[in-house]
This record gives structure tokens, C-alpha cells and sequence, in this order.
């Protein structure tokens, strides 16, 4: 039963950090920082990214990614970039 809690528990969390991404300003290329998440959701730096690891994280179509230390930690391969004008 105790595992099923984790995973309840980490289900929360991927959803805090997924809400903090679409809330998070985009950086360079149309990035998200680990630590404009970290400001939004106050988790622990390294709780945010055992969540970007998830399988079930997803990112938002118009962030391409989140990076932490100038590392990219998670890619986002439904990426649709800026399509103004196009």
C-alpha cells in the first residue's frame, strides 16, 4: 500500500511542477528555468526534477524545453515553435 501513496503523492507533484511550467516565463528558445519553477512551487530543486523525469510529465506545446545549470533536462519532442507569420 505504501507504494501506492508514493505514487499518489508523486502524481501531486507532477501536477504542481506541469502547472508551474505553463506559468513560468519562457526563457531563451522558449525554454523554462528549474528555478522559475522551484520560485513558483517552492518544492525541493531536486523533488521538481525526479518530476521532470516522470513518464507522464508532458510539457505544453509551446515550451521546448527545461533546462537547469544550462543543461537541458527535458526535451519537449511536440515543440511547435512560433509559426507568426508563417
Amino acid at each position: 500500500m505504501e507504494n501506492n501513496n508514493q505514487n499518489f503523492d508523486f502524481e501531486k507533484y507532477v501536477q504542481a511542477v506541469k502547472s508551474a511550467i505553463e506559468k513560468a516565463p519562457l526563457r531563451s528558445e522558449d525554454s523554462v528555468e528549474v528555478s522559475d519553477i522551484w520560485v513558483i512551487t517552492s518544492l525541493p530543486i531536486d523533488l521538481i526534477l525526479e518530476c521532470l523525469k516522470r513518464e507522464e510529465m508532458k510539457l505544453p506545446p509551446t515550451v521546448s524545453k527545461v533546462v537547469f545549470n544550462k543543461r537541458v533536462i527535458l526535451k519537449n519532442p511536440e515543440y511547435k515553435g512560433k509559426t507568426e507569420g508563417g
